[in-house]
């Protein structure tokens, strides 16, 4: 049975009907939202930061939700994927207790939360669900990494939750690199940092326009730019080239001026070299 790529309405996260009902969300996560309680007060950049993450962890629950009921329903031919099913319900629970916790706090000092929107994931089979997997919880440790850093400078006593989910999402991940890419699951000694612009802009690729009810965090919009790396490219400095692609109209460039592209990696400065057009 082919999985159809089309529209995920997340309204509520409810788990596949093959989920053990007798099991709470915590129980399947194995924790529930802390119960340290909130601080006194909550800074407007630590606000920003919690609205983001309740933001991308909606896309994330939803994400999961809709491949785990496609592994359940669709995709596990002759049970052969048993044990990843496994591991991705446990995956979706925790990703609605991520949220959870981002929405306590917000709730907390009366601020504005997102519900889930409707999203559309490209995915037809268990091996390109668990290839996006790696993708969507690789931008996701990129940007609590980078929100944990603005925290520590912001509001200090926070930074342990965020510094927490990192830790859980680096174990999501390293699965999905092995089970999808036959990968190492330790690429590098650093995780990439990624601001939450960046994060929210590759989130938005997903979303079905219009249908984010309670609306969307402020964030600026950034001009696609899709690159082709062959199959065999997973690591950076393989000498091999890239090829880039964007929508001309969105990229202003002068008579002249040269297109240059900018690298981030790990805890390295930015290095940019020019595009060959």
């Amino acid at each position: 049975v082919a999985a159809t790529i089309g529209l995920f309405a997340a309204s509520a996260f409810s788990l596949p009907t093959q989920q053990k009902r007798d099991l709470s969300i915590a129980d399947i996560a194995g924790g529930d939202v802390p119960n340290g309680g909130p601080p006194a007060s909550i800074s407007d950049t630590a606000v920003t930061f919690f609205q983001a993450v309740n933001f991308l962890e909606n896309l994330e629950s939803a994400f999961f939700a809709h491949g785990l009921r496609n592994l359940t329903e669709a995709w596990n031919h002759h049970n052969a994927l048993n044990e990843v099913i496994e591991v991705v319900r446990k995956v979706q629970a925790q990703e609605v207790i991520h949220t959870q916790t981002a929405t306590t706090i917000l709730k907390h000092f009366n601020k504005q939360t997102f519900e889930p929107c409707e999203y559309v994931f490209p995915v037809e089979n268990a091996k390109e669900f668990l290839s996006l997997a790696n993708t969507i919880t690789s931008v996701g440790i990129g940007a609590v990494i980078n929100g944990a850093a603005t925290l520590a400078m912001s509001d200090p006593g926070l930074v342990q939750g965020p510094a927490s989910i990192i830790g859980a999402e680096a174990r999501h991940d390293a699965f999905f690199r092995l089970t999808a890419l036959g990968a190492v699951p330790n690429p590098a000694p650093f995780d990439t940092r990624i601001s939450a612009p960046f994060a929210l802009n590759l989130a938005s690729e997903f979303i079905v326009p219009g249908s984010c009810k309670t609306g969307m965090p402020s964030f600026p919009i950034i001009p696609s730019l899709k690159a082709e790396v062959g199959k065999d490219v997973l690591v950076t400095g393989t000498g091999k080239d890239i090829e880039f692609s964007f929508e001309a109209a969105k990229v202003e460039v002068k008579e002249g001026e040269s297109l240059w592209i900018g690298w981030v990696n790990q805890n390295n400065k930015f290095v940019f070299t020019e595009a060959k057009v």
